[in-house]
């Protein structure tokens, strides 16, 4: 249990980068098809979760290098984290899963009732989840450690949408 917890919290932050990915990307491009622009995204979203995960991992790890006991205190946090984040990530998921399958309509339904809310949600379900970890944290870098790794979860969509910009065709001047 004590490797699956960490693993479990990087699982769900490159999930939830890969969403950033799409949504930063989503209403930016004019054209019609844009399977292949949004499946880029998905994969820019995921690429930098993945970087973000690697390097908390680290910093992590070094802490817990310097600080022998620091560990078991994290997992105490991602436990309690996890109390917030499953069923926000379990609904999103679902919605995703209908959004996917299903014909126009429901896909709307999808869209409306649980993907439009929960991205307005996203950083409150975070900072949530920072202040509940933080708060069962056994100790104070525990704590420190646990708000740090959510505030880098909540800098990655802004950080892709730093890099994005309206990708609208140019239309030049009418010729004679």
């Amino acid at each position: 249990m004590n490797a699956v917890l960490p693993v479990l919290l990087a699982l769900l932050s490159v999930t939830d980068a890969a969403f950033c990915g799409f949504r930063v990307a989503a209403g930016r491009d004019a054209r019609i098809f844009k399977a292949d622009y949004y499946r880029s995204a998905i994969r820019r979203g995921m690429g930098r979760g993945l970087f973000t995960a690697a390097l908390v991992g680290a910093g992590i790890a070094g802490a817990c290098l310097f600080s022998p006991g620091l560990f078991p205190q994290l997992l105490v946090c991602a436990r309690a984290m996890l109390w917030v984040l499953l069923p926000y990530a379990t609904l999103t998921l679902v919605g995703m899963g209908v959004w996917a399958a299903a014909e126009a309509d429901a896909r709307t339904l999808a869209s409306v009732v649980v993907l439009g809310p929960f991205t307005l949600i996203r950083p409150w379900v975070i900072a949530a989840a920072a202040a509940v970890g933080a708060w069962k944290a056994p100790g104070f870098t525990a704590a420190l450690v646990t708000l740090a790794a959510c505030g880098a979860q909540l800098a990655l969509e802004p950080w892709l949408n730093a890099g994005m910009r309206p990708r609208i065709p140019q239309v030049g001047p009418a010729r004679p």
